[in-house]
């Protein structure tokens, strides 16, 4: 065994010594309350929430823009930044979810406000190491130690989840049976066109004027085919962001109203819908730099096939970005209303969130992420 497989292998054992941390530590229940509300409650969803805040605001103000290109030292800065957020952010949301959930206040009026000032405290602590654990997992070992987290909570959802279907299923003999087979067969269709969409890329073809080999960008990969190219722009740009971040919002800000807490009502889903599409518009015309990638391609003596360099590049290229934005926010808003619609038609609530949602593309993209990261080391 060479010393790459041999550092790869103990790279998987530290980072399966991590999980199993994460996942004794949800085991651990908030103090002097009955039920088991774990102090990992809201896990590692507020640092996304986070991340991707921070990310928006290096897009949009250049004070933040110009931390973040000040090399290692404005990486650590942006770093601290996401993690003050990160706090501030379970201040917020770990009283929501403790009103939500916790039914004992009602029983403990006199010391109502200590017992939410010490599960405020606990969730966020909860939430902090285990954003800890996840930078581990990217420093010594395999890396993608959010969403490793993330997928090791879902897994673990799911094996009582799908047992629990299978056992009401088959209580009703061959029609249950029947219908069982249906939903993993609707279920594993999910899950192949998932694996699409988080894949799939508009080429957008290019040609040099003259051939170079210095070509440049911030653009994540540029694939060589003889003399022509193509910048590949994800369709899906934003992933699950706009997902998570519209939960985020409703949870937080609309709590309290009835028409809109209900998670599989027609009022909630449909404000989803629509902050999901806004976020998806948003994120994507500030995350793809249309001038710059315009101006570089001229600069580098690089066109677009029967298209004029300069602004008829750049109008060419925001028609294209406004297609991506408009097909990903409806693949986007399709994934995110599939586990309401399972319910409707009659399926289980526990097993709902393996339809869709957030879920569903987290365990894809991990599994993918875990995938690539494989092979690069066999490779």
């Amino acid at each position: 065994m060479n010393i790459k497989k041999r550092d790869f292998i103990s790279k998987i054992y530290y980072t399966l010594f991590i999980i199993i941390i994460y996942r004794l530590g949800y085991f651990i229940p908030l103090p002097f309350l009955n039920n088991r509300v774990s102090i990992f409650s809201l896990g590692i969803m507020p640092y996304i929430s986070a991340s991707i805040l921070t990310q928006l605001m290096c897009y949009m103000f250049p004070f933040f823009y110009k931390i973040q290109q000040d090399g290692e030292i404005g990486i650590k800065k942006i770093n601290n930044i996401t993690k003050v957020l990160t706090i501030l952010i379970s201040l917020i949301q770990a009283p929501v979810y403790i009103n939500m959930t916790l039914s004992e206040f009602s029983y403990f009026i006199n010391c109502k406000n200590i017992l939410m000032i010490t599960s405020i405290i606990c969730i966020t602590t909860g939430t902090f190491f285990t954003m800890w654990l996840g930078e581990k997992i990217n420093a010594k070992g395999i890396g993608n130690g959010n969403s490793l987290i993330i997928m090791s909570g879902i897994l673990s959802r799911f094996i009582y989840s799908i047992i629990d279907e299978i056992l009401n299923r088959i209580k009703n003999q061959l029609l249950g049976i029947t219908i069982l087979l249906f939903e993993l067969f609707i279920w594993l269709l999910i899950i192949g066109i998932s694996i699409i969409i988080i894949n799939f890329v508009k080429k957008i073809h290019i040609q040099y004027v003259n051939k170079l080999n210095n070509y440049s960008s911030n653009l994540e990969e540029v694939y060589l085919r003889n003399e022509i190219k193509f910048i590949p722009l994800k369709v899906v740009y934003p992933g699950i962001m706009p997902i998570i971040f519209s939960q985020g919002i409703l949870i937080t800000i609309f709590k309290k109203i009835n028409n809109i807490n209900n998670i599989y009502g027609i009022w909630y889903n449909l404000l989803y819908s629509i902050l999901i599409i806004i976020i998806t518009f948003f994120y994507t015309f500030l995350s793809i730099p249309v001038k710059k990638i315009s101006d570089d391609l001229k600069i580098n003596g690089v066109y677009i096939p029967n298209i004029k360099p300069g602004k008829d590049t750049c109008f060419f290229l925001k028609k294209i970005v406004s297609q991506i934005y408009f097909v990903g926010s409806l693949l986007l808003v399709i994934i995110a209303l599939l586990p309401s619609i399972f319910i409707s038609l009659g399926g289980d609530k526990n097993f709902s969130f393996f339809f869709g949602g957030t879920t569903i593309i987290i365990m894809v993209g991990g599994l993918l992420d875990i995938k690539y990261t494989i092979n690069s080391y066999i490779l």
